[in-house]
């Protein structure tokens, strides 16, 4: 048997099944009281010790990661919903596992700096989750992925596939798919703030946000809600967030997307083994952190990953899912109709559209993100397969759930905020019975009356105000980036021109001079990007700094 020691404090969770196995993290009963598990019966861990991860994954949910001596093997799974971080490095033979990179390092694992190579592939995949970082001698288990250890060996197996959900259930109407919806999500969102007492929720008004704020006024929970907001309209969402608050009776905190708190030289996700987000999210964050400390909130809500699992889009892929998997019919030209009502284009357009979809293959292309970065790298990633378990779709799949399914992959890097070192942060819409239920979904009953994501709407129709339910515009701070980009210019330009990403031809320097050339307007796809690049930039800066021994960077929230 392999020795192994297994280390928690007392914030974490640690449920042991028997001799040889634990579960890491918070637990959940699927079907049940929504209250963490912190002893399971006699009964339950012998049928856990029998069926183990497929026990584990039908019977229970959280954010955990289990543990099984089998032999002379070591089994470890986490779990679908990415709640609970898992990085990994090695000591010697030794194979470390934790939810910290620091952690990590303080048990000996040997982190050698950057991985300039895997920086590249990550800057080029898009947000494309992978197993490896950008610090070298750091990897990831991703999201319900199950790594078996042996002593000269390795193999890590999808143990959670999205595909084994996406099939409708047989004659199910879309009333009772939105019901059973409803039911899903008020019992994980129950199940989560049973773990707290003064949660802070960030709200939009949008449907998502308004969602997990509607589920927690529901179980009774003692929370306070948050509204950012931008000098320009489009970014203005105050009187949707108000209109929320004052049907839920909740305090709504409104503030503002301030310039002065955004400053180039510090990073986001300076805790993190791969650089995240973007640097107009600085206001933002700083804003979450002040609230907490005023009101002692001792975690942070969010409707992060609604879109993802509600399966927003406005593409034709659901007038193909129809046509593929009931033929050609009325309930095809209903969905034809949907699809026009909520996009504004034609008839004839979308039918071109959905036919084109149809004729391709059904697994999703992940595109490359290829703006400003070095064309020799770019040459050099050309035949590179931006590959990922979850977009791997079976022969018979439909092309709108392949869709559904990079949404999800999509969501799992923006789970880790710098508002998560003080408190934790939960994203309920992303547990795995949501998940799960959500795939069940047909993708054409997510555009049924021309609305997107119609199955969340109809599901909480009754629990929400109508001006938000029946709202379309999504709002943007993207105004934001465009108004730091405008006065922030110089110091932009300078930063990247004279940065790491350049020195390492990661960056293309023509690209970056072009961009700023005098008298040029950036567009507001060139905002975002140049924003997380200058971003990666004071990463790296915090990374190599550690790595020389310095002080690292000072993170967002500055000495608050």
């Amino acid at each position: 048997m392999p020795p192994v020691a297994v280390l928690v404090n007392e914030a974490c969770g640690c449920i042991e099944i028997d001799a040889d196995g634990v579960v890491i993290g918070t637990l959940f009963y699927r079907h049940g009281a929504p209250r963490a598990i912190t002893m399971l019966s006699s009964a339950e861990r012998n049928a856990m010790a029998q069926g183990w991860a497929g026990t584990l994954l039908k019977a229970y949910w959280g954010g955990y990661l289990s543990v099984r001596v089998r032999g002379d093997a070591v089994e470890i799974l986490r779990d679908p919903s990415a709640a609970l971080p898992c990085y990994r490095a090695q000591d010697g033979d030794t194979a470390l596992f934790a939810s910290d990179v620091d952690l990590l390092s303080a048990a000996g694992g040997r982190i050698d700096g950057i991985a300039w190579d895997a920086l590249g592939r990550i800057l080029y995949s898009c947000g494309l989750p992978t197993a490896e970082t950008a610090l070298d001698g750091v990897a990831t288990l991703r999201p319900g992925e199950s790594i078996t250890l042996e002593r000269q060996s390795e193999r890590t197996i999808t143990g959670w596939s999205p595909w084994d959900f996406v099939e409708p259930r047989a004659g199910e109407e879309t009333a009772a798919a939105t019901e059973r919806l409803r039911r899903v999500i008020q019992q994980c969102v129950a199940a989560w703030s049973s773990l707290y007492e003064r949660p802070l929720v960030s709200v939009s008004g949008g449907l998502d946000s308004s969602i997990v704020a509607a589920c927690l006024a529901h179980a009774g929970r003692n929370a306070s809600c948050l509204t950012m907001y931008t000098d320009d309209p489009a970014g203005d969402e105050r009187g949707f967030a108000k209109i929320l608050c004052d049907a839920l009776d909740l305090p709504l905190t409104e503030s503002r997307y301030a310039l002065d708190a955004v400053d180039l030289a510090r990073p986001l996700g300076a805790h993190l083994p791969r650089p995240a987000g973007r640097a107009e999210a600085q206001p933002y964050e700083a804003a979450h952190r002040a609230l907490a400390a005023h009101f002692h909130a001792d975690a942070f809500f969010s409707g992060n990953g609604g879109d993802n699992v509600f399966g927003y889009s406005q593409s034709a892929a659901a007038l193909a899912d129809r046509a593929l998997y009931e033929g050609p019919g009325a309930g095809a030209f209903a969905t034809l109709r949907d699809i026009c009502r909520q996009t504004g284009a034609g008839p004839l357009r979308v039918t071109r559209a959905a036919v084109r979809i149809a004729r391709q293959p059904a697994c999703y292309r992940w595109r490359p993100s290829l703006g400003f970065l070095h064309p020799e790298l770019i040459a050099s990633m050309r035949g590179m397969a931006l590959s990922h378990p979850w977009l791997e779709a079976p022969r018979w799949a439909l092309p709108g759930k392949a869709a559904h399914i990079a949404g999800l992959v999509r969501a799992h890097l923006n789970l880790e905020s710098d508002r998560s070192r003080i408190a934790p942060l939960i994203n309920p819409l992303l547990s795995q019975p949501v998940i799960e239920t959500c795939l069940s979904i047909p993708s054409w009953q997510w555009r049924e009356g021309g609305r997107d994501r119609a199955a969340a709407r109809a599901a909480f129709a009754g629990s929400l105000p109508q001006a938000i339910v029946e709202r379309k515009v999504k709002g943007t701070p993207d105004p934001f980036c465009g108004e730091i980009v405008r006065r922030k210019r110089h110091e932009l330009r300078e930063r990247l021109l004279d940065g790491q990403l350049v020195a390492h031809r990661i960056l293309d320097p023509a690209a970056i001079e072009e961009a700023f050339r005098p008298g040029r307007l950036t567009t507001g796809e060139e905002n975002v990007r140049l924003l997380e690049l200058v971003n990666v930039e004071a990463w790296l800066t915090a990374w190599t700094s550690r790595s020389r021994g310095a002080e690292p960077a000072t993170g967002p929230g500055g000495d608050d």
